[in-house]
């Protein structure tokens, strides 16, 4: 497969952050819930909705030797996507292939990637249909949403340039999850892997934006500072943790070497001049964080306003 170029990348990092911002605006909770509601709709056209176990997996070849009939869900999946975050995914490229008859080879990972935002979707629109009261839903249902959103757009940029590498799926976390552990460890060229790190870093954030509806600029309060650096660096390490060889005695200095990356990259992406914290108590916060059982779908907030409680 062709590596994606930098500047490729680049395009994604811009898009990905310019279309969670429309939902991070106004009332994002009400504007998921219709998307939700809008992407169930194609969900109730899957015949499957369970996926595969790695073990079901081994030959993904022979698995997705039928992935073509997927096509149109896809493309139908990239253009509600398109109209709602109002950002270009390709629907084009795909509508052409649906009238050449090609094949979609290469989008096995965007057919993953829209397989799992669909069943997200879904979940999140039976919630609201249970609860009522949009409020009221969980907030690991939004977050899981978000990050099937920001998983799904990332393919779809990348679709003329898949990425590389190898993945056995298992649920819809362990997709999450591995995914993202591929963009931070992709082993491509170093401007490349460079690059996509980046996307790992801003996917995570963005993400984090979204569902607490708050800005960038915020990053100049103490406590919304203190969140952030705890919640990117506690999702990064337990993904990394889940996928490699880093034991526990190796937390303390991947803590701080994660948060310090993730306080560069703040001050850097968002072009902000950020709190003055106490880095440390945030270092020994993620260490406690990971010691225990955690969530990652969970977002700690002192404020209160995304503290994962909800009724589904």
């Amino acid at each position: 497969m062709a590596e994606p170029s930098p500047e490729r990348v680049a395009d994604v990092q811009s898009r990905l952050q310019s279309g969670l911002r429309v939902h991070a605006r106004g009332e994002r909770r009400i504007q998921s819930v219709r998307l939700a509601d809008e992407l169930a709709s194609i969900h109730d056209q899957i015949t499957d909705t369970q996926l595969p176990t790695a073990d079901e997996t081994t030959d993904t070849r022979a698995f997705f030797s039928g992935v073509d009939r997927d096509l149109q869900r896809t493309r139908k999946t990239v253009e509600v996507v398109e109209d709602s975050l109002q950002i270009s995914l390709g629907h084009s490229k795909l509508a052409r292939i649906a009238m050449t008859g090609a094949q979609l080879s290469s989008g096995v990972a965007l057919v993953i990637a829209g397989h799992n935002l669909l069943i997200s979707a879904d979940k999140l629109d039976r919630a609201h249909t249970s609860i009522g009261s949009v409020q009221d839903i969980a907030a690991k249902r939004f977050h899981e949403f978000y990050r099937a959103i920001g998983l799904f757009v990332a393919e779809a940029i990348l679709f003329t340039t898949p990425l590389n590498y190898r993945m056995a799926w298992k649920g819809t976390r362990y997709l999450n999850n591995r995914f993202l552990y591929s963009l931070r460890h992709s082993g491509f060229s170093g401007s490349v892997d460079v690059a996509l790190k980046g996307l790992h870093r801003l996917m995570l954030s963005e993400i984090h934006y979204a569902i607490r509806g708050i800005l960038p600029a915020a990053l100049r309060t103490p406590d919304e500072f203190v969140t952030y650096l705890t919640s990117m660096a506690t999702q990064t390490l337990a993904i990394l943790r889940e996928f490699s060889d880093l034991g526990l005695e190796d937390i303390p200095a991947k803590a701080e070497e994660v948060v310090h990356e993730y306080q560069t990259f703040a001050e850097s992406t968002y072009e902000v001049v950020t709190a003055d914290i106490d880095v440390e108590s945030v270092i020994q916060d993620v260490i406690t964080q990971l010691s225990g059982d955690i969530d990652l779908f969970s977002i700690s907030s002192p404020t209160g306003t995304c503290d994962g409680k909800g009724l589904m």
